[in-house]
């Protein structure tokens, strides 16, 4: 009775015990390093094994292998779609940015990969990465909603000058939403559509005249400026028009007790006036130092660039 109970506890032992799932193709290998899946719960988890020399590196490749299929490639949707009317001679800068935007939100998933087993043989190691698809879809999730609000507040405004940051967004957005898709199982649908914009851009004014007033601005300033109204769809005339844009760029050298170095305030003023009336103003300033005023100011041309493309809608131009 006593070797009865024996036997009986040694063959339960040896069931908890029970190693990985063998393949077909050797007796000695897990399973998952040739089928991740056969060790992850596809509906919970995404799953991909990788092998290097050491421990560490079969971990990276894992986890390389597993952001493949986060893959970020932003296509020429922009090409594709727009037509002789619909002309974006931006849409390359675009693309480059929703590519950068989309690497750093899809980093962020990746964050959460954790490595579920490891297996080593013959001086080579194997890893399996898998990532929580509740926790993947919560971050691109938010991100979505996020987005989708934006584009809803630029929309509802309806200005031509807000134009570059819609398709922008709605580009970022409809990328995401794939990898959101992977993930969840399922996509988000938008409120607004890249078509809707083109199709709403054709019913706008084209070469409406605009009188633009530069008094002291630096060029690269004036440059973007023009670029961002052109695109919007005025024509920018020097004669008396109907609308007009002030744009004034006002410095201040400040106290500073550094050798070598001077300190600047840079204050920028856009007004639009329509029928001789002032309608709306837009000011933002900015202090930095540099060697000399022209090196300072150099220092501030993303700060304003990034702020006149995000706010010259402001001015209610439309």
């Amino acid at each position: 009775m006593k070797k009865l109970l024996l036997l009986l506890i040694v063959c339960s032992c040896a069931q908890l015990n029970k190693g990985p799932e063998l393949s077909e193709t050797s007796k000695e290998f897990p399973a998952w390093i040739y089928s991740p899946y056969d060790d992850c719960v596809e509906a919970e988890l995404l799953c991909a094994s990788g092998e290097g020399k050491t421990s560490t590196e079969a971990e990276a490749q894992a986890r390389i292998n597993l952001a493949s299929i986060f893959e970020v490639k932003v296509q020429s949707e922009l090409t594709v779609s727009t037509t002789s009317q619909q002309s974006f001679p931006w849409q390359g800068q675009v693309r480059e940015e929703v590519q950068k935007t989309l690497r750093e939100q899809v980093e962020q998933v990746l964050e959460t990969v954790q490595i579920k087993k490891r297996f080593k043989k013959d001086m080579i190691s194997y890893a399996l990465a898998s990532l929580d698809r509740q926790k993947a879809s919560e971050l691109l999730g938010s991100r979505l909603s996020k987005l989708d609000n934006e584009v809803n507040i630029l929309w509802a405004q309806k200005q031509r000058t807000n134009i570059r940051r819609m398709i922008k967004l709605i580009l970022e957005r409809d990328k995401l939403n794939e990898k959101y898709s992977i993930v969840s199982g399922a996509s988000r649908v938008p409120k607004v559509k890249y078509e809707d914009v083109l199709q709403w851009r054709l019913t706008r004014p084209r070469n409406e005249p605009l009188a633009l007033r530069v008094g002291q601005a630096p060029d690269w300033m004036t440059e973007k400026i023009k670029e961002l109204l052109t695109e919007a769809g005025f024509k920018l005339v020097t004669t008396p028009s109907q609308k007009t844009l002030t744009v004034q760029v006002d410095s201040i050298k400040e106290f500073l007790n550094v050798e070598g170095f001077e300190k600047y305030t840079f204050t920028l003023n856009m007004t639009s006036i329509e029928n001789g009336e002032k309608n709306k103003t837009i000011s933002a300033s900015e202090t930095v130092t540099g060697r000399t005023q022209a090196d300072a100011l150099l220092k501030v041309k993303f700060y304003f660039t990034d702020y006149i493309e995000n706010h010259l809608s402001d001015l209610h131009l439309d």
